[in-house]
């Protein structure tokens, strides 16, 4: 029997940027749109509880989009099988991954070794709830995490909350101060609705994290060389965060071009994509959490 080769990290990046790459080329602008889901139905590892985030987090987001299923949950075969349920025959998984510490020896110059910590890349397949038999998934509200305000005053609201300034001095363009300072808008009655008004503040947000103060993200500062990449941080995290608060995401007018930036620097460069979702997740976790620790100040 011929012997399961284990595939190396560069595969296992290619092989999902290519998935991604396909996405963006299928769908368009509207790529990220059709699945930025509820906090409550966000991707959710079934072994943890947790959400997943980064790169797990988009090749999911993508994969229930195209199959069209209505949970949020995910398991590996095995950890079905412990819950009494079982996968269909013929359901075909979804390939996640897990990086994996390890500690190897570096040889030195002078020829001793060194203990240097790495990050290994494994993949394994996950089945959506909907893919196994015995299994009920709950029935998520789409409503129970959104708040009472409008998207255009809610993203006002975790603005001012989180400290992060937006002007209207230019009504005509909306942008990230380049040191972080703040954000300019145009006013809401100027787009096509208060969500595409709120998605875009997501967006000028995201880079508002990447300041030195903040994240202090190579992409922010160096904006001129990592364009491309900021952007689609910048693109992530704002779905991210329109996921969590109920709004919809509104394709902004400039993303026909920045999407064949995107496309050329992940087919360039396959890590591209999973360094743009790890950083997406921590720009939107930072304002998430600055904005509880606010609401909780106030509320005691």
């Amino acid at each position: 029997m011929a012997k399961f080769k284990k595939k190396t990290t560069e595969q296992i990046q290619r092989e999902i940027a290519d998935k991604i790459i396909k996405q963006m080329e299928t769908a368009g602008t509207n790529w990220l749109r059709s699945w930025a889901v509820p906090q409550g139905d966000q991707p959710t590892s079934m072994s943890t509880g947790k959400n997943y985030n980064g790169i797990n987090w988009l090749i999911l987001g993508i994969e229930r989009a195209a199959k069209g299923y209505k949970s949020g949950q995910w398991a590996t075969y095995q950890q079905w099988k412990k819950r009494d349920a079982q996968v269909r025959k013929g359901e075909t998984g979804t390939q996640v991954v897990l990086y994996k510490p390890i500690i190897i020896k570096e040889k030195q110059a002078d020829g001793s070794t060194e203990d240097k910590n790495v990050r290994l890349l494994r993949s394994f397949t996950v089945f959506n709830a909907d893919q196994v038999d015995g299994y009920e998934a709950p029935v998520c509200d789409d409503m129970a995490n959104v708040r009472d305000d409008n998207p255009d005053t809610l993203f006002d609201a975790i603005a001012e909350s989180v400290g992060c300034e937006v002007r209207h001095d230019n009504i005509a363009s909306a942008f990230c101060e380049g040191r972080g300072a703040y954000i300019n808008m145009p006013f809401c009655n100027q787009f096509d609705s208060p969500e595409a008004y709120a998605a875009t503040g997501f967006h000028e947000m995201i880079h508002w994290t990447g300041a030195v103060s903040r994240l202090d993200r190579e992409t922010f500062a160096k904006y001129a060389k990592h364009r491309a990449e900021e952007e689609l941080v910048a693109e992530l995290g704002a779905a991210m965060l329109c996921g969590v608060t109920g709004v919809s995401p509104e394709p902004r007018e400039d993303h026909a071009t920045y999407l064949n930036g995107w496309l050329k620097a992940i087919k360039e460069d396959p890590k591209a994509i999973f360094r743009a979702a790890a950083k997406a997740s921590a720009a939107s976790s930072y304002i998430l959490e600055v904005q509880q620790n606010a609401d909780d100040r106030i509320a005691a």
